[in-house]
């Protein structure tokens, strides 16, 4: 047996990263900028002690690409997402595995917090800012972008490791219950995924609660859910203050609340929803959560507003993050809907914060859901959206929103530009005629 086969997934997994970051100049790139700012952790992680987030890896293989004469990086980022999230699963396996994930995401949290001030702070400076102190401010204000986006990106993989976590101690579990009966346990009915294990008295209660969703896809058990280039959480919770949009009420009167006859079956079936997170909650089956929240996110429209406002009520209001970002991966329309009737709802802030996780998309998926809310008369709503690519990408990247409907996407780029800054407008217009030439 090679001593590659003898190693187990996390060491595995520092032996890809050290041979990485052997081709990488460690004074230049985002490699530099670790080795700068995180040396004790960077080789915690090159030892195989800790094992990094996926934003870092993903950084590592930019700089990778960026080297000439390379052709096989898409093999290497398929090779490296499948060794950490076996590396992240043996580690986070260990005994105290749990209390470190949890202790971690408290300070991401935290971190999530301080950023998003930072990012608000820097944004105000920027647009007051004389010829001298933009270019500096804008430096300054790009950083902490980057530092706000990482930290979310890294809630979200840390709540999708513990919830994996949770789902193969609850496999385990199940296991080691089937081997001391001599038949399986009772399955309850409506049962989301094919083959769940769970204990004979939450079987009752679930036949009881009729548990109303699709079944789901079975997962890989081994791995939790990859992050966003991304993350997968919320990237924003609270993140900003209040922006002056979803008054823009259309002349025609159209009417956006939902009758009430709907609304009562929308806020039926939203406590219904919430009732059964709060049962999963209650059980510590966090992978099941997870999965009821994306279910959550996948219904109907006019049913969020009431979906929040029973989880909130419910105690659970830390659970309404995440379901905004998963309404955020939405496709465009269901993105727009979703925005809408936020609106509609007066959930100024819920709708901010949809859209300002939506912008990790590809550019021409923003400009989708921009179109969509145009079509629902939302302008503020797609003046948010394009202020938030504005201020997240580059200038030629957010011009790039522009193809998908030149003549609707170019003014209202523009106009969100100037939302941001005068400097952010001046850099927008010159991307556009340059794209134009």
């Amino acid at each position: 047996m090679s001593g590659t086969q003898l190693r187990d997934p996390v060491q595995e997994f520092a032996y890809f990263l050290v041979c990485l970051t052997q081709r990488l100049e460690p004074s230049t790139g985002w490699y530099g900028v670790f080795v700068r700012r995180d040396p004790e952790g960077l080789r915690a992680c090159l030892e195989g002690r800790d094992v990094p987030p996926w934003d870092v890896v993903e950084s590592l293989l930019y700089d990778l690409s960026e080297l000439p004469g390379e052709h096989a990086v898409s093999t290497a980022s398929a090779r490296a997402r499948q060794l950490h999230a076996q590396a992240v699963a043996v580690h986070d396996a260990r005994p105290g595995g749990r209390p470190a994930l949890q202790e971690r995401l408290q300070v991401m949290l935290r971190e999530e917090r301080r950023t998003a001030f930072r990012v608000r702070e820097l944004e105000a400076a920027l647009a007051v800012a004389g010829p001298r102190e933009a270019d500096r401010q804008a430096e300054d204000l790009a950083w902490a972008r980057d530092d706000h986006l990482r930290a979310g990106a890294r809630v979200g993989e840390l709540r999708a490791r513990l919830e994996a976590l949770g789902r193969n101690e609850g496999r385990r579990q199940g296991k080691m219950r089937s081997r001391r009966r001599a038949k399986p346990p009772a399955r309850p009915r409506g049962a989301r995924f094919a083959g769940l294990e769970v204990p004979e008295e939450e079987a009752e209660d679930d036949t009881e609660a009729e548990w109303q969703v699709e079944p789901a896809a079975e997962e890989d058990e081994s791995a939790p859910a990859p992050g966003p280039a991304a993350p997968r959480g919320a990237r924003f919770a609270g993140a900003y203050g209040q922006d002056p949009m979803g008054d823009d009420e259309p002349a025609g009167g159209r009417a956006h609340p939902a009758p009430a006859p709907a609304a009562a079956e929308a806020r039926r079936a939203a406590a219904t929803a919430v009732a059964r997170l709060a049962h999963l909650r209650a059980t510590a089956d966090g992978g099941l959560v997870y999965a009821e929240l994306c279910a959550a996110a996948s219904r109907p429209a006019h049913e969020l507003p009431f979906l929040i406002e029973e989880l909130e009520r419910a105690g659970l209001a830390s659970d309404v993050p995440t379901l905004l970002w998963e309404a955020a991966c939405l496709p465009p329309a269901g993105l727009a809907a979703a925005a809408d009737a936020l609106a509609a709802a007066g959930r100024t802030e819920d709708g901010i914060q949809l859209l300002r996780q939506c912008v990790s998309r590809p550019v021409g998926e923003v400009a989708q859901a921009a179109l969509a809310l145009l079509e629902r008369d939302r302008t503020a709503q797609a003046l948010e959206l394009l202020a938030a690519l504005v201020r997240s990408r580059t200038p030629d990247e957010a011009a790039a929103a522009e193809a998908v409907a030149p003549d609707t996407l170019g003014p209202l780029l523009l106009a969100a530009a100037e939302r941001v800054s005068p400097h952010r407008h001046s850099d927008i217009a010159h991307a556009l005629r340059v794209a134009h030439r």
